[in-house]
């Protein structure tokens, strides 16, 4: 009998572990959703010793995965139903070759993707900004196009993604990509005389592909206008640099898309994509010559004032 007792309670044992396996599972699988939608908006919290790593995410995902954790197990048998429910069709449609627990794993990979790129850190622009400095000269030097501004946007437009096939409405965003990279492929950072504030010509930006922060904003500005794009100029407290009008939440969502998936892969990796919103719902993307691609980690520094030739 002991002996007996000994088994039943090993079995015991083994059974509850196998079911306290699963719900973590379970609870894990949902969890993760949430985590990645929640993670962007979180304060970063890092430690001051071991090169400073960081702790907010170790934190808010043991949150969100001990509240499933509770759900799981108050719902424990509606989840076990669950679970069988679901092993019986992916097994039917497996022996049938209609869809596999490999493509049910693939399929999962691709949603948190998704929402990883689809909800990325989105800073808000401060809507009380202060008068724009020198704003008449800047509008003037991005507005007036010379013939031969437009032909070296023309040129900058089409040495990049020309075999990109993309929608009617979505050349222009790709024609202002090309321009971005070029640009920013080629620019070497030059202080203004000391004491004084100096804003380039555009022609001597395109001779020398040199200035500073203000000389890159104006140049990427007035190129891009001259394809039709449209470009404002974000100034912070020690920095000038120009954002990308995109537009409304699907024209974000399909311009991510092909940054993260066609046109800047290599650049992107698995880094968000950082924009502003501004009071009327559309959206801005970064074009700063210190990123290798459009969205790139915006500054820390406060708003001060917002251009839009």
């Amino acid at each position: 009998m002991k002996e007996e007792e000994k088994h039943s309670r090993g079995r015991e044992l083994a059974d509850r572990l196998a079911g306290t396996v699963v719900l973590y599972l379970v609870a894990t699988v949902l969890a993760l959703p949430l985590f990645v939608i929640i993670d962007p908006h979180v304060p970063e919290l890092r430690l001051p010793w071991w090169g400073g790593v960081r702790v907010d995410q170790l934190i808010v995902f043991v949150a969100v995965l001990a509240a499933f954790m509770v759900l799981v197990r108050r719902f424990r048998v509606v989840v076990h139903l669950g679970l069988l429910a679901g092993v019986v069709i992916i097994t039917v449609t497996s022996l049938v070759g209609s869809f596999t627990f490999g493509d049910l794993f693939t399929r999962y990979a691709d949603w948190l993707r998704t929402l990883r790129e689809t909800v990325a850190e989105v800073p808000m622009a401060s809507e009380r900004v202060d008068p724009f400095h020198n704003a008449d000269q800047l509008k003037r030097l991005i507005n007036e196009v010379e013939p031969e501004t437009r032909r070296t946007a023309v040129r900058m437009a089409t040495t990049h993604f020309a075999t990109v096939k993309v929608a009617a409405d979505e050349t222009v965003l790709v024609r202002s990509l090309s321009i971005f990279k070029e640009i920013n492929s080629r620019w070497t950072y030059v202080s203004d005389p000391k004491g004084r504030e100096y804003f380039a010509p555009i022609g001597e930006s395109l001779d020398l592909m040199a200035g500073d922060c203000d000389d890159h904003a104006v140049l990427m500005a007035a190129l891009i206008n001259a394809v039709g794009g449209e470009v404002r100029l974000v100034r912070t407290t020690g920095h000038v640099y120009p954002e990308l009008l995109i537009g409304d939440d699907a024209r974000l969502e399909r311009a991510a898309h092909l940054i993260r998936k066609v046109l800047f892969v290599k650049e992107v990796g698995d880094a968000p994509l950082y924009h502003h919103t501004d009071a009327d719902g559309r959206h801005w993307i970064n074009l700063d010559y210190t990123r290798r691609y459009p969205g790139g980690e915006l500054m820390d520094e406060r708003i001060i004032g917002i251009l839009e030739p």
